[in-house]
């Protein structure tokens, strides 16, 4: 279940060049599903979304970013964009689309 695959990520403190921890701005991006999925995490909140993405075409969905784990719906997301958006450009280097 979805849910518990986010509640592991939130609780792994793992460190790798393709995860963002960013604990000044309180956030942690990472790639999961084999590059089909972000997993977005408020490290002040503990709140955490997994979002569509196709990292192979440099799209992120941004239409499925919509509720956090708590189904609590998502008010700051162009800002959440905006984070996502400077992880690609910064640890994929990539120019994200966002559909």
């Amino acid at each position: 279940m979805e849910i518990e695959y986010i509640n592991e990520l939130k609780n792994d403190v793992t460190e790798g060049l393709m995860i963002q921890n960013n604990k000044n701005l309180g956030y942690k991006i990472r790639i999961v599903y084999r590059g089909e999925g972000l997993f977005y995490h408020n490290l002040i909140t503990n709140k955490a979304f997994i979002c569509d993405i196709q990292i192979r075409d440099s799209i992120i969905f941004a239409k499925s970013i919509k509720r956090w784990d708590d189904k609590t719906l998502i008010a700051n997301k162009e800002e959440i964009l905006e984070h996502i958006k400077n992880y690609f450009l910064d640890y994929q280097k990539i120019v994200p689309k966002f559909i």
